[in-house]
């Protein structure tokens, strides 16, 4: 037998991915579920100074990135998207904003003090104030193995 028969053998594998999240000092996991491609996480928050509620849909693309797909809100606050050029319609009392061509490796943020952040990954809900004290500086990203 020869010896090189092997080396050109092109084994495919699966890539996993991981939805984490790490302190953003150090590092440290707080939280980690195993995502699929084509899986939709859910970012839900309160607009901390017009005490709004606002959602944004992201979903797992192939090469491993998160990929904002839309915006939703019931009414128009401070920082808000609005007349930026991105699609937008209502949605009975919700301004449904899409047409984004954002994708993201990682999403810095802190847990706020004084209104409730959560993701949620199908039937998994994670409060981000569960995870560390408000102030905490976070990171949220995909990592594969």
């Amino acid at each position: 037998m020869r010896q090189d028969s092997f080396a050109k053998t092109d084994f495919k594998t699966e890539v996993i991915y991981f939805f984490e999240i790490v302190t953003g000092e150090t590092g440290q996991s707080l939280f980690r579920q195993q995502v699929a491609v084509g899986e939709e996480i859910l970012y839900a928050y309160i607009h901390s100074s017009d005490g709004t509620p606002v959602e944004q849909l992201f979903v797992l693309r192939e090469d491993g990135l998160l990929h904002l797909l839309e915006t939703r809100y019931a009414w128009h606050g401070a920082g808000m998207e609005f007349g930026s050029g991105f699609d937008f319609n209502f949605e009975g009392e919700m301004v449904v904003i899409t047409g984004y061509d954002f994708s993201f490796t990682s999403l810095p943020m802190r847990v706020a003090r004084t209104v409730p952040q959560k993701f949620i990954i199908g039937s998994q809900t994670v409060l981000l104030s569960d995870l560390a004290a408000g102030g905490t500086s976070l990171v949220v990203r995909v990592v594969e193995e």
